[in-house]
């Protein structure tokens, strides 16, 4: 009953009421960015938008559909090359939407093979012989091998890399990935704003009892300082995981719904060769989906306990804000501190950036990548949280007596 009682105060203050209408608000708004942002280009060069863009360029890309073979590498890039010497100051719109834009995405992941650690080069793909497009996979591998000498700046870094690199199974299975590549975008600030406004829900949940003549009641009731506490933080718990993963369910429902889900299973190396967290891209999206949780559910517990220290969730509700959207900006203007930016919750809030950057932390003889440490640290700190919460607030009012 008193759980139920909990829940009820929570859901029945208007502020509240105004916060999960602006949660629906704001999934159904944005699906349809998601959605609306897919764009397809016509055989005749025309370029759609809209409900059907997402499918109909899945169609057309899984043209390639399968293993991503040697010789299916060698046709785009021939074919590519060809084109550029016909048009060489654009290929228009009518090539790119007969043949280009199906098979685009296997000639980018080409130049990255070949531009392991510089910036995007095209010019990398004409120097390319017919010879080296079929052992373009050996050319991979042994890049591999460099990547991993120049980031393993430990034995056990180097180690630890060559076993990560080990793992990408080679050739590619390929498939339409666009929907997922669109919605780890949407979803990576989605989740971020997600963490913002669960800040806001759960700050309320201890400071209500502050007020003049409740505290008195509350503190004076059979389990005022132990089960009533427990309940509040159970609430608190429960309303946040609820909340976050209806919010990103839905999000995923109505976007996944429209657009379609080729390219699950389809490796997220093949944008980002050299990544060290291989995975597919349906995993990469999980992986955002579970990071923006861990993140909101961190700062849901400080807020809560920022405001039993501080009797006001005036200042806890900025709490999140400034961990996620303030401390980002501030990053950018103190490069100097990286190592200590490098371990804030923003990285699991910014994962489409985390994973393109091989950073390594290294105790003892143990090597961890960022977003795997990072993710045990804060659910590590999250339950650490929960008890100093209920102490601070059953023992609130006892140095006065």
């Amino acid at each position: 009953m008193m759980f139920k009682y909990e829940l009820k105060k929570i859901f029945s203050k208007r502020m509240n009421k105004v916060l999960l209408a602006a949660v629906l608000v704001m999934t159904v708004i944005y699906s349809g960015m998601a959605i609306g942002s897919m764009s397809y280009t016509d055989a005749d060069g025309q370029s759609h938008t809209g409900i059907d863009a997402g499918r109909l360029l899945a169609e057309d890309v899984n043209q390639w559909k399968g293993k991503l073979t040697t010789e299916k590498i060698s046709e785009v890039i021939n074919d590519y090359k060809t084109l550029s010497a016909k048009y060489q100051d654009e290929i228009p719109n009518t090539e790119y939407g007969k043949t280009v834009q199906s098979y685009y995405d296997i000639y980018s992941f080409v130049i990255g093979v070949l531009t392991p650690d510089s910036e995007w080069n095209e010019g990398a793909v004409y120097q390319l012989s017919d010879e080296q497009l079929q052992d373009i996979y050996t050319i991979y591998q042994d890049n591999m091998k460099k990547m991993a000498e120049e980031y393993g700046t430990t034995p056990e870094k180097r180690s630890y890399l060559e076993s990560v690199y080990k793992k990408i199974e080679i050739p590619f299975m390929f498939e339409a990935k666009d929907s997922w590549t669109t919605m780890t975008m949407y979803a990576q600030t989605y989740v971020l704003l997600m963490a913002v406004i669960i800040g806001f829900l759960v700050a309320g949940i201890f400071s209500g009892e502050f007020r003049p003549g409740t505290e008195d009641v509350f503190f004076a009731t059979k389990y005022g300082r132990t089960k009533a506490i427990k309940n509040k933080i159970f609430a608190g718990i429960l309303v946040s995981t609820v909340t976050y993963w209806i919010g990103v369910g839905v999000l995923s429902l109505i976007s996944f719904a429209v657009m379609g889900t080729s390219g699950f299973f389809t490796p997220y190396q093949i944008d980002d060769p050299y990544s060290i967290y291989v995975m597919t891209y349906g995993e990469y999206y999980l992986l955002i989906l579970v990071g923006g949780y861990i993140v909101t559910m961190f700062c849901a517990a400080l807020t809560m306990l920022v405001t039993v220290k501080m009797h006001t969730p005036n200042l806890a509700i900025c709490i999140p804000f400034f961990l996620l959207c303030m401390m980002p900006f501030i990053a950018r203007v103190l490069p100097a501190f990286d190592a200590f930016f490098n371990l804030l919750p923003t990285v699991l809030t910014n994962i489409f950036n985390a994973v393109r950057t091989p950073i390594l932390f290294q105790i003892g003889s143990f090597v961890f990548r960022q977003i795997s440490l990072l993710m045990f640290l804060y659910i590590l700190l999250f339950i650490v949280l929960l008890p100093l919460i209920y102490i601070g607030y059953s023992r609130y009012g006892l140095k006065k007596k």
